[in-house]
């Protein structure tokens, strides 16, 4: 007989993959765009910071598109141009401040490895009509994200960096979340810009309800840790998720939950790439504060 994973043995199995064993397809080639950048989103070399005890390095993840492709993650993306891997301008602005002592770096990590095939969605779309439940024994490109994003969390732990916080946009923030939830020990914070991966919700809720479970999941492995430490922002035009949708992450006394639906623009989930979003960052000091809260 076929042996057949339940999907929380399959979650369980799929997460723990440490340093020197991810093999996934194209992993290589997309890494060769990781890197440090600096406030104006230049990439520089790590070899010039000298001092990691007394760092706080913040490990930017971007967004991801369609499963069945890779994500597009440019080494030169300019700050703000968050669909190609830029960084947030709020993050981009930390660079080199000063948090109790701590300098600020930015690594930009791309880890949009290819995720289900389409063919392989699908099949997991007639599974859950079938027999009113899915059996995962695929990983979709979240769950390898995550595997690569601990994974290098563990290689600059190992190099002699010791205060790591996670921050992405949209599938990037989810992963940071999540993460942060799991690897306390690993990860001091998480900052989280419209974190969402699931697709638009129109999708993810009625279109292909397969993804709709997948977002179930991961939403119980968030709820099954015991703490999170992060910073949320959402919006209620957000066409992924909303201050509604992700509710949930209210329940964790040391999330601080940021409701900026007063801002008006007419992509949402693009927000954090401007400058309207940037200023209100600051103006509030959210990330200063957050970050001063856990170190």
């Amino acid at each position: 007989m076929k042996k057949i994973f339940s999907v929380l043995v399959f979650l369980t199995i799929s997460q723990i993959s440490f340093a020197g064993s991810l093999d996934y397809k194209g992993l290589e080639k997309i890494s060769k765009n990781n890197t440090f950048m600096d406030g104006e989103g230049i990439p520089y070399p790590d070899d010039k910071i000298t001092d990691k005890k007394n760092t706080l390095l913040i490990i930017f993840n971007h967004g991801s598109s369609a499963d069945a492709k890779r994500d597009h993650c440019s080494k030169k993306a300019k700050v703000g141009k968050i669909g190609s891997g830029g960084l947030v301008p709020a993050i981009a602005s930390l660079h080199n401040k000063k948090i109790n002592n701590l300098e600020i770096k930015i690594y930009r990590l791309c880890s949009g490895v290819i995720g289900l095939p389409v063919k392989t969605s699908i099949k997991y779309y007639d599974q859950l009509k079938a027999k009113g439940k899915i059996e995962l024994v695929d990983e979709y490109k979240q769950l390898k994200r995550q595997n690569i994003i601990i994974n290098k969390v563990e290689e600059f732990k190992n190099s002699g960096f010791e205060n790591i916080v996670l921050a992405g946009w949209s599938a990037g923030g989810w992963a940071s979340l999540n993460l942060q939830s799991r690897f306390p020990d690993k990860v001091k914070g998480a900052i989280a810009f419209n974190p969402a991966f699931a697709g638009p919700q129109r999708e993810w809720s009625k279109q292909y309800p397969q993804w709709g479970e997948f977002r179930k999941h991961q939403i119980n492995i968030i709820k099954s840790s015991n703490s999170l430490k992060g910073i949320l922002f959402s919006h209620a035009k957000d066409n992924f998720e909303t201050p509604e949708t992700l509710a949930f992450f209210k329940e964790f006394d040391g999330l601080t939950f940021i409701d900026y639906s007063e801002l008006k623009g007419k992509k949402a989930h693009w927000m954090p790439g401007t400058k309207l979003f940037t200023k209100y960052v600051e103006e509030n000091n959210y990330l200063v504060t957050f970050l001063e809260s856990i170190f």
